[in-house]
């Protein structure tokens, strides 16, 4: 059972766009944790913010660049706990059904069955982004691929529940000549899966923040419960604190997804720019 089980899917899939009304899907959940400023809301890209009861205010880039819309803003001084999440994974509402909770909270695995991810985002200041999204292959594995711009080298958890790739995540670096700090960022999903196998494990004093919270070194996942088989669906999307999002979708071929669609569509896609007055 996920959210698209048994419906047909257009080859270009929009799971958030901040231009909608509402800006952040309803399908999104936002998380926040307990620090002063850990915010999550919608505004217009040229303005700065400051989370209820915080004398902080954002990082945010100069005015340069900025686009025209309103967009979903993700900040704290605790990313891991302040994110925005879609659907759930979907060992976690196997568990649900068990117990016959899966109803209580109406949330469900995604279901999409398309193949590249595209985001488009926008660091505040110079804190990192990461983001997430859950996997199935066609046996029903499940495995997370998370990618991250602080990290420096790929690993792999295999003993963590549900299986972990972590991935670096390269951002073009901002120069006097630069444009705009958002970023378009396409991910092929379907070649990743291999990765479960083939990346080296982490070593336990490594310093790029790798996430073992939920290894455990007592337990051994076999090698055949790892992802392995053909790509089948995304389960769940997460981002994570601190950046600002504008879109996130799913295509069948990414970028040449979107080139082949309409000129409304093409021009829906791009990045507009604010007034020089922001």
């Amino acid at each position: 059972m996920s959210l698209l089980s048994g419906s047909t899917q257009a080859p270009l899939l929009s799971l958030l766009s901040s231009t909608s009304s509402p800006s952040l899907s309803p399908l999104f959940q936002p998380v926040t944790d307990d620090s002063k400023d850990s915010y999550i809301a919608s505004l217009p890209d040229p303005s700065t913010a400051q989370a209820p009861g915080s004398s902080r205010s954002v990082p945010h880039a100069r005015p340069k660049g900025c686009i025209l819309h309103d967009v979903v803003h993700i900040q704290s001084s605790n990313p891991r706990q302040t994110y925005i999440q879609a659907g759930c994974l979907l060992s976690e509402y196997r568990k649900r059904l068990e117990k016959g909770k899966a109803r209580d909270d109406g949330v469900l695995p995604l279901g999409i069955e398309l193949p590249w991810i595209g985001l488009q985002v926008k660091r505040l200041g110079r804190r990192h982004v990461s983001f997430e999204i859950g996997i199935v292959d066609n046996r029903g594995r499940e495995g997370i691929v998370r990618l991250s711009s602080f990290k420096k080298n790929p690993t792999v958890h295999p003993h963590r529940s549900p299986p972990l790739i972590h991935l670096p995540l390269q951002l073009p670096q901002q120069t006097p000549s630069t444009l705009t700090p958002w970023v378009h960022i396409p991910v092929s999903l379907a070649p990743l899966i291999q990765l479960f196998h083939s990346l080296p494990r982490p070593q336990r004093h490594a310093l790029d923040n790798d996430d073992d919270e939920h290894e455990d070194s007592r337990k051994r996942r076999k090698v055949a419960e790892l992802p392995s088989g053909p790509f089948a669906s995304v389960s769940y999307v997460r981002v994570y604190a601190n950046c600002r999002v504008r879109r996130i979708w799913f295509s069948a071929d990414g970028e040449r997804t979107i080139q082949g669609m309409g000129k409304g569509v093409r021009d829906e896609w791009e990045l507009y720019a604010a007034d020089e007055m922001a």
